[in-house]
């Protein structure tokens, strides 16, 4: 068993009013699952991006919005989201107060850009 205690965990800041700390990841041992916990900001978003593995999004704290080509839906605490590979989406927080959630997928998952440029952020590695 691997345990990662709270107080290891630490959030790395990404732009646009956003962070992200990583909870089991591969770099922390986890090889089948990635579990990633993302505060937002009111008014924060991260931009246009896709996955090649399906994501779950489980919302924590506050409420936000999720758009991509065809849909928009809005998330609140308690609310479940899954996002199929490949699907562009973002999140906005428009609220008046953090949004925090929970992504889970498969381990090793690449994440990419509008651009189709593939991102490494470093909170899912």
């Amino acid at each position: 068993m691997i345990v990662i205690h709270s107080q290891n965990t630490r959030a790395i800041e990404t732009p646009n009013g956003n962070s992200g700390a990583s909870l089991a990841t591969p770099s922390l041992g986890a090889t089948e699952v990635s579990v990633v916990r993302q505060r937002q900001q009111p008014g924060g978003f991260n931009p246009l991006h896709s996955q090649d593995r399906e994501e779950v999004m489980i919302m924590l704290l506050g409420h936000v919005t999720v758009s991509s080509a065809d849909q928009t839906v809005q998330l609140e605490a308690g609310d479940t989201l899954i996002v199929e590979k490949g699907v562009q989406h973002r999140v906005d927080n428009m609220g008046n107060e953090d949004a925090e959630w929970l992504i889970v997928s498969q381990a090793g998952g690449k994440f990419f850009r509008e651009t189709g440029e593939e991102a490494h952020p470093q909170w899912a590695l």
